[in-house]
């Protein structure tokens, strides 16, 4: 009878702690979002690797690198209005704004960089 009580309470805290365990997760689900796109030449379309893209809201600010595909990701953005400045040797320096990101999304904002000299 002691044995079954104790593989019972056993069971029980198990359920109890899996029960707070999953309470956890539902907290800070959906709090936070992404931006992903490619970025390519405006006048040819051609992907542009190893492109720098500087993402930056009132609330944070970092930078990635375009893959060989072009590609770029940035998650766990907080939810804000966002400004992507793209720099790439041989294409002009640009900046665009307003790109929204959302709770529990990513964003696919597609950039295109000019040819030219860079700006500074």
């Amino acid at each position: 009878m002691i044995q079954f009580l104790s593989v019972r309470r056993v069971v029980t805290l198990v359920t109890v702690l899996a029960a707070l365990a999953g309470q956890a997760t539902i907290v800070h689900a959906g709090t936070l979002g992404g931006i992903a796109g490619v970025v390519t030449d405006s006048k040819t379309g051609a992907p542009i690797a190893g492109a720098k893209v500087e993402i930056t809201s009132r609330s944070q600010k970092l930078t990635t690198t375009t893959s060989s595909n072009g590609h770029y990701i940035a998650l766990s953005l907080q939810p804000d209005d966002y400004t992507l400045t793209v720099q790439k040797d041989g294409y002009v320096t640009q900046s665009f704004s307003g790109y929204s990101v959302q709770a529990d999304q990513t964003q696919q904002y597609d950039l295109k960089l000019d040819p030219g000299t860079p700006s500074s």
